[in-house]
């Protein structure tokens, strides 16, 4: 702003010198008669007023050119600037265009997205619908296993449970696969019983032990020597072999090996079963597998694991077929809780039978208007079994 002020002041002065010095020659030379060109005074002086005119108006240009860079420009680079703004111009109407490829592009991009979401939001909802179905055939399956245990309980019932019973067993014939395996294995073992006496069942526990935490690697392979060595000397006594060199126990390498890596440097107890890998016949080597697993406490003393409402069983009729239901769920119930079943069996216990008829009878004074309440008799570690107490109370609901 002060330079632009100075510079009006700087052009008005010289301009106005300029002037002066213009009409002072002028006045010099038309008194003096003085002639340019051979022209008369009077012209003489009328060019030398032109010259002083022309000579502020190229002062004045210079000035300004010199002083500011926009009118050097506006002089002497128009056309270049001319050009700048054209190519500038056709940038523009460049990047317009691509701006418009950009928005259709990116019109294109929401409407996938949007087919996308409603596709997403379509495959949510078909997941939720399959989900309540599934939730419905297992609520059918359950209710179908129900019925099937009810049959097998009360199978002198009346003909016409018979023939619902028969309509189950159609939809159960999806089992056929399962019990067609249970039997070629049964054919098996009677194959293998007929060949010589079997010691052991494939599958069955010649025995457990509950291992320490925090063993080196040179221990746990002690550890498991010992275990072999015992089920050996067991083998033997089971065989009346008196020869105490030989040695009845079979089991890879690698078995052994994967056996220990799990046992040294565990940070719990574990509890290592000996499996029989296959049927043990009379006379030969057992061919043993080890099991192992957390020995975990499953159960503390006295703590209730179970109340069960007989009216819940009432499809069963007969009492004791109530309490072979409730025992089947609590073998269940156990099993998820951690206790490991027996390989063969399935049961995580066994209840005596005096204690049994006990129940049974309890149950059935009380018209199934009762509450068992089962309690572990002491603690419940993983490798079992499950011991427990029944308690028999009258249902006041």
């Amino acid at each position: 702003m002060f330079i632009g002020i100075a510079m009006f002041f700087v052009l008005m002065l010289m301009g106005g010198l300029i002037a002066f010095l213009g009409d002072k020659i002028g006045s010099k030379v038309g008194k003096k008669r003085m002639t340019l060109f051979g022209l008369r005074p009077k012209y003489t002086s009328i060019i030398v007023t032109i010259i002083s005119g022309v000579l502020i108006s190229f002062l004045t240009v210079a000035v300004l050119a010199v002083v500011n860079e926009n009118v050097r420009v506006a002089l002497f680079g128009l056309s270049k600037l001319q050009a700048q703004m054209a190519n500038l111009n056709q940038e523009i109407i460049v990047k317009n265009k691509e701006l418009d490829e950009g928005k259709k592009q990116l019109e294109a991009r929401n409407k996938e997205y949007e087919g996308v979401t409603k596709k997403s939001e379509k495959t949510v909802k078909e997941l939720e619908r399959v989900e309540s179905q599934r939730a419905y055939v297992q609520s059918e399956l359950f209710s179908v296993q129900n019925a099937y245990q009810e049959a097998q309980a009360g199978i002198q019932q009346s003909a016409e449970e018979i023939e619902q019973l028969e309509k189950t067993k159609e939809e159960l014939s999806g089992n056929i696969t399962k019990l067609n395996s249970e039997k070629e294995a049964l054919l098996g073992n009677i194959a293998a019983i007929r060949e010589g006496t079997v010691v052991f069942r494939a599958g069955q526990v010649l025995t457990d032990a509950v291992v320490d935490e925090n063993m080196s690697k040179e221990q746990s392979e002690q550890v498991l020597g010992s275990i072999l060595n015992d089920i050996n000397n067991l083998l033997k006594e089971r065989m009346n072999v008196s020869d105490k060199d030989v040695y009845l126990v079979r089991m890879p390498k690698i078995a052994f090996d994967k056996a220990v890596d799990q046992v040294a440097g565990a940070s719990s107890k574990k509890l290592v079963r000996v499996v029989a890998a296959g049927n043990l016949i009379l006379g030969e080597p057992a061919i043993v597998e080890f099991d192992v697993h957390d020995n975990n406490l499953v159960f503390h003393a006295n703590e209730t694991i179970m109340t069960a409402k007989m009216l819940n069983y009432k499809g069963l009729k007969r009492p004791d077929a109530q309490v072979l239901s409730m025992l089947n769920e609590l073998n269940h119930l156990a099993k998820d809780k951690g206790i490991l079943p027996d390989p063969i069996t399935g049961k995580v216990g066994q209840l005596e039978g005096q204690e049994l008829l006990s129940v049974i009878e309890k149950v059935k004074g009380y018209n199934s208007k009762c509450v068992l309440v089962i309690k572990a008799k002491k603690d419940i570690y993983s490798e079992g079994p499950l011991l427990i107490d029944i308690e028999v109370e009258r249902d006041v609901s």
